[in-house]
């Protein structure tokens, strides 16, 4: 079950629990996260001895083996329902097929560090997952998430209302809430976490440069994954949108 995929629009999507490509952008974005916190993989002011992490949504896992080389203390746990992660890797990291809207399986209080991040649009009920993350932490242990808004912003003027990479965004937002799942969530976060009991709470904001001007050649790839599944007719804004996306002179970004 797990291994099923689909074929759709010239791309693999897996046909179980909603669309996860399969590429190296999750690899690419996880270094833009270091560059964006100044090679910090968190923020969070865990100890310097965690025993447990959790990185919940781990993807290629990248992020789980560099939090078990910078934490070797911890024992990391990288949850995904995609099995894509490397076989070898440090002896204090383990790879799990887990479902984050399902049961959890892990010991309650175990956890100094529970990390989700960018998985916006795979999740229908966040009100129900930031709970259940708060209650595997230990006590005095942290959950940090990080997402992005789903909507791009201009410092300089250069982007405008009428571009396809600014039209993008709205159409694919609805297309996935009428799905139950909101790719804007990022400003809805924070309720919840305050909902779930957890204290200490702290917003920060970064921005992320989104097309070429930042030199990404990698940026179209995510705007035709994102939006074929979710919108197969709107072929014109998707090809307007990887014109956007390669132009230098729109400096867009999102956060």
């Amino acid at each position: 079950m797990f291994d099923s995929y689909r074929y759709e629009n010239g791309r693999w999507y897996r046909a179980y629990k909603g669309p996860l490509t399969i590429g190296n952008r999750l690899d690419i974005l996880h270094h833009t996260y270091l560059l964006l916190l100044d090679g910090n993989l968190h923020l969070a002011p865990i100890p310097p001895d965690p025993q447990g992490i959790l990185d919940i949504g781990t993807g290629t896992g990248i992020l789980a083996i560099d939090m078990a080389e910078r934490h070797s203390s911890a024992q990391v746990i990288g949850a995904d329902l995609s099995p894509i992660q490397p076989s070898w890797v440090l002896p204090n990291v383990q790879f799990q097929i887990d479902d984050a809207e399902g049961s959890w399986t892990w010991e309650k209080n175990s956890f100094d560090l529970a990390r989700i991040r960018h998985i916006t649009g795979a999740i229908k009920d966040w009100r129900r997952l930031i709970l259940e993350a708060s209650e595997f932490l230990k006590p005095g242990g942290y959950l940090e998430v990080a997402e992005y808004e789903m909507k791009l912003y201009s410092d300089d003027g250069m982007l405008r209302e009428s571009h396809g990479i600014y039209r993008y965004y709205d159409p694919v937002d609805k297309a996935a809430t009428s799905t139950g799942r909101e790719f804007r969530i990022a400003t809805h976060i924070e309720p919840f976490i305050r909902k779930a009991g957890l204290t200490d709470t702290h917003r920060s904001i970064y921005k992320l440069p989104a097309g070429a001007w930042p030199a990404d050649p990698n940026a179209e790839n995510g705007f035709e994954a994102f939006g074929m599944k979710l919108f197969t007719q709107a072929k014109e804004l998707i090809e307007e949108t990887m014109r956007n996306a390669k132009s230098r002179k729109i400096h867009s970004y999102c956060k």
